[in-house]
Order: C-alpha cells, then structure tokens, then sequence
C-alpha cells in the first residue's frame, strides 16, 4: 500500500492500522473469527500461500470471506469484447502475464501485467489450506460472470 494511502487510512482513526505481507501475516494463529481477502488472487505471487496464511489466522470455524476476479471469466486470457467475452489458451498458462493484444491500453494491468490462477488451483488452494467452502456466489448483472465470491469456513482440527 503506498505511504500517501496508509497516512489517509491512519488519520480515520478508527483502530490500529498495520501494514504486513500476506504470505507473513504479523498475527497469532486462530487470532481472528472472520478473514477478508478482496481482489488479491491477480496479484500476489502465491495465491495458495497467501490462502493458507490467511486460514492460519483464523480461529477453527472461523470464516474466509474471498471476493475478486473470476478465474474463469476474468484475466488475462479474457478479451471482453461488446457483445461477447473471448477465452484465449491463455487461460491454462499459470503465473504472471504481461498485456496481451488484446489488453486495454493505459489501464494498470497494461503497466503491471496480472497473474492467473486457472479454476482448478483456485479451488485447490481452499481444499490445501483446510477451508471447506460453504458458498460460492457469481455476483453481478452480466450474463457471463466476471467476480467471484467464495464463503469458506476452517475446519475445527486445523
């Protein structure tokens, strides 16, 4: 998070603020009864780890709350056209990818690229950090889903 963002943040004054890494939460496991993870799939080098960190904070039957960017309908394999979505092969390409041709220019994702995680790996790193999913949700009125949601709880031996 930028300096001039966190001074922002800070000056609401509504509770400690702290800025950490998300494969490195500064927390206690089972700290927490609820985790938010919003829009950080595309962006962090290790979805999986970040999910299994994420689950370490919470208490047993605790929840994760996921919102971001579908896997599937959402990326950089997608090229979102008027009337139609494109899935390009890219799909299957795991990591980070930078613009492709049909990548919007001047948006951030031209400037930062965006990472892909495939559906599969996605739902794999729930299952890898002991989380059983309660609820999966497609918001939004576009007849192709473009966010996903995800209410997943940890599992009390975990």
């Amino acid at each position: 998070m930028r300096g001039s963002a966190l001074r922002l943040a800070a000056g609401r004054g509504r509770g400690p603020l702290l800025q950490g890494d998300g494969h490195a939460l500064p927390f206690r496991d089972g700290t927490f009864g609820t985790v938010t993870a919003l829009w950080i799939s595309t962006d962090v080098d290790d979805f999986a780890d970040v999910l299994a960190e994420a689950a370490r904070v919470l208490r047993p039957g605790g929840r994760l709350l996921f919102w971001g960017v579908h896997p599937c309908f959402n990326g950089p394999h997608i090229e979102l056209l008027e009337d139609r979505i494109v899935i390009h092969p890219t799909y299957s390409t795991r990591g980070w990818h930078r613009p492709g041709p049909w990548w919007r220019d001047g948006g951030i994702r031209s400037r930062v690229g965006m990472r892909q995680v495939p559906l599969s790996d996605f739902l794999n790193a729930f299952v890898d950090a002991g989380l059983a999913i309660e609820r999966v949700h497609e918001p939004g009125a576009r007849p192709i889903p473009t966010v996903l949601a995800v209410r997943a709880v940890r599992a009390a031996g975990r």
